[in-house]
């Protein structure tokens, strides 16, 4: 089977489709995750990830474990297209006359392109985790009796 370019757009299309499942599938998870690391010694509010799930379902519903979901699922799609335009282009900057990559040169392009996604996608990270943490932190508060704003 010939080598066959894939096209730009194409390349976005499928990185995004695959970005939005991804997110999708695991996202609850990670929020269970992230509400487990970021507990208390003194007050463990969950004990396990399927404890932590639970409760979040029955105390914020079904899409709770969606909270954060949304800054995920817009981004997940130029953070795909990132990464694989600067694949792209570092490979094309390594290839010599077209010939195919040694794997040290193909390495050295995916770790130009994940070293481009980490610098866009950690402010991503961090606003996600503050609000996949807010749903723990309101309902701590409820417990101690205190009105949440």
């Amino acid at each position: 089977m010939a080598d066959k370019q894939i096209s730009l757009p194409a390349k976005l299309i499928n990185g995004g489709i695959a970005g939005l499942i991804g997110v999708t599938c695991v996202f609850p998870i990670d929020l269970a995750k992230t509400r487990l690391q970021n507990q208390q010694n003194g007050s463990r509010l969950y004990t396990s990830m399927s404890d932590c799930l639970i409760k979040t379902i029955r105390s914020e519903g079904y899409f709770g474990m969606y909270r954060g979901a949304a800054v995920n699922l817009t981004l997940v799609t130029p953070e795909k297209a990132i990464k694989l335009a600067a694949n792209d282009f570092f490979r094309h900057h390594l290839s010599k006359d077209g010939k195919k990559l040694t794997l040290l040169k193909e390495m050295l392009a995916g770790c130009g392109a994940g070293t481009c996604q980490v610098v866009v996608t950690t402010p991503m990270e961090m606003l996600k985790i503050q609000l996949q943490d807010a749903g723990r932190i309101g309902e701590r508060d409820e417990r101690k009796g205190k009105k949440c704003d």
